[in-house]
């Protein structure tokens, strides 16, 4: 595959060669009276086109500016092509003659990226293209003479039949229709121009200045032509400002990009300047260098896996195809530590956004922290007010299951034991033995839900013997088997046993209610001043902290003592709930 230089080189030596045959068509022709200003013009044209072209497809491979203006410069060569003595070169070069300045229209609308942003953009350079290709098509083929200078100019070689008629109906139509399209472009233009930032507007203006002079230049012989002839010396002065902007867009893109990086260094020098305070506001820093208001400064927290902002928020990221906003990632030494969320014009100036980004780098790094601090002290406020909620919630459940269950038991035992006093003043021993075996009952059941409520307080085996003993009892009464390792020998801190405990026994009982497991494992450790729960089960995975309570309330159980709950739950592969916890 022929690598892109080569390619390049020899794009630029058949430039060199069609340059050099353009003017020698233009210093030969017999029906063109400007010969030397032609084939000035021309050369001027694909020359500075083709050389700035490839220079900049060169340096921007992945840009279009470039592909767009060597095609622009390439397409140059059908203007003395049209000056042509043969019949067939004439009506090629007349056909095709204005498709450069179509193509510059286009690299101007496309500008800085080289791609057209909307689908009414890529519509309006394609109905321009047609109706720049197709309308000399038709006066080709209807009208026999060229417009010459002298009569004895070639004939189309495209003629069908001569019809004046028709070309009258054509011209003024086309001539509309020219107007409609250019006045659309300058529309599109003073609208890119007014949506720019002001910083952008010093790289972008020699290019979009200059292109909407174009422009306005095509709308202006448009409309003449479609509302009557313009003398021969207005059009001469406007044939000659056309050809000048023309030939100055190449060097305009040049100034563009010099301006460009001049307001790469000014921002840099910006940011350096602007981040010297101990104290400084990046955000207000990052907003003067790139000139977007708009602009907000998102940090990474790798532990929590989400952005947030200065007052320790979460902030979404703008998707990739949003329209207005966009994200740039700040990385420290190839690490993620938070991102820019800007104006999506600013994505024109990669460079710039790349090179601010790696200023504030380091300032951005060390904010973090504070954005960090902030995000650990809201999902604390957060997660208290849930806990307190959770455990309102949790003394009506007690309420109401001691309501419902022992009292119910006990209040039924004193109407048994008051039957049996009763019997046994009538003499109705085996009744009152009946009654008493009851009553024995009654009292057993009262017994286990009472049991059962401590144990979903606090369970004694837990408060008595320590976490080892308290997650044995759990795994016997799980309904899976479940493989325990690394339980400790040693007393916890009374919170982290607990915490431990209620993540193990909240597990476990989703693998009974969801999983659809066969087997779980529990490990518990100590490492680095961290106790380490991991609960792990084979079965369908899937698992959504947010959709349920449970989950949830041991998060916060956890933020409360500083922890934190990881839960991997692919689906189909199963479940491991982790929780870290502090453990000095």
């Amino acid at each position: 595959m022929i690598g892109l230089k080569r390619a390049l080189a020899l794009l630029g030596a058949l430039g060199a060669v069609l340059t050099v045959l353009g003017v020698l068509i233009a210093l030969n022709t017999e029906h063109i009276d400007g010969k030397i200003p032609l084939a000035f013009f021309s050369a001027a044209i694909m020359g500075s086109y083709i050389g700035v072209g490839l220079s900049a497809w060169w340096r921007r491979p992945r840009n279009r500016i470039g592909a767009l203006m060597t095609a622009a410069g390439f397409s140059a060569f059908f203007l003395p092509l049209s000056a042509a003595n043969s019949s067939l070169f004439y009506t090629i070069g007349a056909t095709l003659g204005s498709i450069g300045y179509i193509i510059v229209a286009h690299l101007v609308l496309a500008f800085p990226t080289g791609r057209l942003e909307t689908a009414s953009q890529r519509r309006l350079i394609a109905a321009s293209y047609a109706l720049g290709i197709g309308a000399p098509l038709l006066f080709l083929m209807f009208e026999g003479d060229c417009d010459c200078d002298s009569v004895d100019g070639p004939r189309s070689a495209f003629l069908i039949t001569e019809s004046p008629g028709f070309i009258r109906i054509l011209d003024p139509v086309v001539g509309l229709l020219g107007v409609t399209l250019t006045a659309l472009m300058v529309r599109v233009l003073v609208r890119r121009w007014r949506a720019a930032t002001p910083h952008a507007r010093r790289a972008l203006a020699p290019v979009l200045w200059t292109g909407t002079l174009l422009v306005a230049t095509l709308l202006f012989t448009l409309a003449f032509d479609a509302l009557g002839d313009m003398t021969d010396e207005a059009e001469s002065v406007v044939d000659l400002v056309g050809i000048i902007v023309v030939t100055a867009v190449p060097y305009a893109y040049v100034l563009g990009l010099a301006r460009s990086r001049s307001w790469r260094a000014e921002a840099m020098t910006d940011v350096v300047a602007g981040l010297g305070g101990a104290r400084s506001d990046l955000q207000a820093v990052l907003t003067d260098a790139l000139g977007d208001p708009s602009l907000e400064v998102a940090y990474w927290l790798p532990e929590r896996g989400v952005h947030v902002g200065a007052d320790g928020l979460p902030v979404l990221l703008p998707a990739a195809d949003d329209p207005l906003r966009s994200a740039t990632d700040v990385r420290r030494d190839g690490v993620l530590v938070g991102a820019l969320i800007h104006d999506r014009a600013l994505c024109d100036e990669p460079d710039i956004l790349a090179a601010v980004a790696n200023g504030a780098a380091l300032a951005l790094d060390h904010q973090r922290l504070d954005a960090e601090l902030r995000a650990r002290v809201e999902e604390l406020r957060e997660s208290r007010q849930r806990i307190l909620e959770v455990g309102l919630a949790e003394r009506r459940r007690l309420e109401r299951d001691l309501h419902d269950g022992a009292q119910q038991r006990l209040v039924s035992l004193s109407l048994q034991l008051g039957l049996v006093t009763q019997q046994l003043d009538r003499g109705g021993t085996d009744a009152a033995r009946e009654l008493l075996d009851g009553a024995r009952g009654e009292a057993r059941a009262a017994l286990e839900d009472l049991r059962e409520l401590a144990r979903g307080i606090h369970p004694a085996v837990l408060t008595d013997r320590g976490l080892g003993p308290a997650l044995e009892a759990l795994a016997d009464r799980a309904t899976v088997p479940v493989d325990l390792q690394g339980l400790p020998d040693e007393r916890l801190p009374w919170a982290v046993e607990a915490a431990a405990y209620f993540v193990v026994s909240e597990s476990l009982t989703n693998v009974a209610k969801y999983a659809r497991a066969t087997h779980a494992e529990v490990r518990v450790g100590r490492e680095h001043g961290w106790a380490l729960v991991e609960v792990a089960d084979d079965g369908v995975g899937g698992a959504d902290p947010s959709s349920g309570s449970g989950l949830r309330g041991l998060a916060d159980r956890l933020a409360a003592l500083d922890g934190r709950l990881e839960i991997e739950s692919a689906e189909g592969r199963g479940t491991t709930v982790r929780a870290r916890i502090p453990c000095r």
